[in-house]
């Protein structure tokens, strides 16, 4: 494993989307639940569930191995959209090695397990347990749907764009982002594909943005010679705001989708 890249990951911002991003996924996918049991009881927990969502990021330094949860750099392994890359975890550790899939980042294995812990706490009951689980079906499934988490170049160190990291996923958000007004129904379905068919298909779906967003700060920083909420403004109004409401949404979209599943799987129980 290269020494280099490690710490560049283990300096990535704390806060993937930060809290006002994941937090808005939640609630996004709670306003995206059927009415009925699930809805009623993850409406009623969405305090809950919003901070639980957070978790991931506040353990990702001093849990071992959690780093390397939120993100998975697609080009280390084959180019995009890596057709035969093995989903199952067993067989891409034979393939590439455990060392390099570390390198590379198991986001897609972190949801996976993810849902599938949900789907036990569900039947047990465990109210702990539920929170705890969809709180980090949340946020790793939120980090999927941020491409810089897809690609080895997550701060645009090849376009020398340092600090896009944070200005896409919190700066940004942070100076503008409203979530009610943001919000477009995104109607939760059982997911036939599975987790981590789910998983795979949205990184690749947002890879290709990885070289739209540094071109779009390029053009940004041409037109603008001072970094002051204007350039702020101008970049949220365009293509860098356009992205991440879309993303935001379809990550909301598809966690109520998995939620829902998990419940069905379960055996659809009430939810105390």
């Amino acid at each position: 494993m290269r020494r280099g890249l490690v710490l560049l990951l283990l300096l990535l911002p704390a806060l993937a989307w930060g809290p006002k991003g994941h937090e808005a996924i939640v609630q996004y996918a709670i306003w995206n639940l059927p009415p009925g049991e699930l809805k009623s009881a993850f409406a009623r927990w969405q305090a809950e569930l919003r901070d639980a969502s957070l978790d991931p990021d506040r353990r990702r330094n001093r849990v071992p191995g959690e780093a390397h949860r939120h993100f998975f750099s697609a080009e280390l392994f084959e180019p995009w959209p890596f057709p035969s890359f093995p989903m199952p975890l067993a067989e891409a550790e034979r393939r590439f090695g455990k060392a390099t899939l570390d390198e590379g980042g198991v986001l897609p294995w972190a949801i996976e397990e993810s849902y599938r812990a949900l789907v036990a706490a569900l039947k047990s009951g465990d109210h702990a347990a539920i929170l705890r689980a969809a709180g980090d079906l949340a946020h790793y499934l939120g980090d999927a749907h941020q491409p810089l988490h897809t690609t080895l170049d997550f701060d645009g160190q090849a376009w020398l764009n340092g600090g896009i990291h944070a200005l896409f996923e919190s700066t940004l958000l942070d100076a503008f982002f409203d979530e009610r007004a943001e919000y477009r129904p995104r109607p939760a379905r059982a997911v036939e594909e599975g987790a981590l068919a789910l998983a795979f298909a949205v990184i690749r779906e947002d890879y290709p943005l990885v070289p739209v967003l540094n071109e779009e700060l390029w053009k940004a920083k041409r037109l603008y010679s001072e970094f002051d909420r204007r350039y702020y403004r101008m970049l949220w109004r365009g293509l860098f705001g356009e992205v991440a409401r879309v993303q935001l949404r379809r990550a909301g979209g598809r966690l109520s989708s998995l939620y829902l599943t998990a419940w069905i799987e379960a055996g659809r129980p009430a939810l105390r």
